[in-house]
């Protein structure tokens, strides 16, 4: 190997805990590695809470590792709430942990709505946590938008969430762009998120490129109107010329066009079609009803679908000018844009 290779190598094992490896490496290779060095990587690992692997690193660069810095790095990871790397470390060096500093860690960790930490500790005391930890613990879970560890935490407790930590719960995650849990959350409350809830959802996922879940709060928010009846998708074609001038669509879908031919490659050159739909398709039977119309009725079959943070969307269909073939994709540029392509 190069000597570049070899200390990318060397770097490599030396970050995954491997020391032994690395030191071994070096000496073969001739590298010099210092004391300073290993000893800053022993702490990393330390840090890390890999007690097992700075424990080992020691003993092979030669370096001493006092059984109270074990200790100390014990107290922190109590103090931090890990759990598992203090379990880890007492195991290692044969010092049982304090049992009144576990049950308030434990108790800390659900407090905070860290439900995994908390039954962790619980686990170590061989105990089952108390009912009202549980529940405070789901309480906390829910404000900050941690559905599924809520849930979690209410059925460990054996109880029911209430309705109203529920739609909190609800509210946060969509304030989030965390457009399935949201969901759910609602759901389980037999309550109803608000269009406007759903479409700040929606944009937050579409800007952020989570482009189903921002699609699924879009079409949540459809299904919600005054008559609870779900109108048709109207479809209109409409010329690139008349498309720059409408006030039907929201300007983003001006990032939206044909970018490459799949064929032949060609990103030049293009016959558009463009069509205007009323609002996004839902996934399933509309998306196939889309995809039977657009086939029958404008004998189009291979198109892309731009959904739009105002909910309407935009069918894209391209023909490549050099060779012909129908198999065009399309891009977005920095519009919000769900980008479907059928083929």
């Amino acid at each position: 190997m190069t000597d570049e290779k070899v200390l990318t190598y060397i770097k490599k094992c030396l970050d995954a805990g491997r020391m032994s490896e690395a030191i071994e490496t070096s000496e073969i290779a001739k590298v010099e590695l210092s004391k300073e060095e290993l000893k800053n990587y022993i702490q990393k690992y330390l840090e890390n809470g890999w007690v097992s692997k700075a424990i080992e690193g020691s003993k092979a660069a030669g370096i001493e590792l006092p059984k109270e810095a074990l200790i100390n790095y014990i107290n922190k990871y109590l103090d931090e709430g890990r759990i598992y790397s203090a379990n880890e470390a007492s195991r290692i060096i044969g010092i049982p942990l304090p049992r009144e500093k576990i049950i308030i860690i434990g108790r800390e960790c659900f407090s905070k709505g860290k439900l995994n930490a908390g039954l962790e500790a619980y686990k170590l005391l061989k105990e089952n946590p108390p009912v009202e930890e549980l529940i405070i613990c789901g309480s906390v879970c829910f404000k900050e938008g941690q559905y599924y560890s809520g849930l979690e935490a209410y059925k460990l407790a054996n109880k029911n969430p209430p309705v109203e930590e529920l739609v909190i719960c609800g509210t946060k995650c969509f304030n989030l762009g965390q457009t399935t849990s949201g969901l759910e959350a609602y759901e389980l409350a037999s309550k109803t998120p608000t269009k406007e809830t759903l479409r700040v959802c929606a944009e937050i996922c579409l800007l952020e490129k989570r482009h189903e879940e921002g699609r699924k709060a879009l079409v949540a928010s459809q299904k919600i109107d005054d008559t609870n009846e779900e109108k048709p998708i109207g479809i209109k074609e409409i010329s690139l010329k008349e498309l720059r001038s409408s006030k039907e669509i929201e300007e983003s879908w001006k990032g939206f066009g044909p970018e490459k031919c799949l064929d032949c490659e060609n990103e030049e050159e293009f016959k558009e079609r463009f069509f205007l739909l009323s609002r996004c398709p839902a996934v399933g039977k509309e998306e196939e009803w889309l995809d039977k119309t657009m086939k029958e009725k404008y004998r189009v079959e291979h198109f892309t679908v731009g959904i739009f943070g105002d909910n309407k969307g935009l069918v894209g269909s391209a023909v490549c000018a050099r060779c012909g073939s129908r198999k065009v994709s399309f891009e977005s540029g920095e519009t919000r844009a769900y980008i479907e392509l059928k083929r």
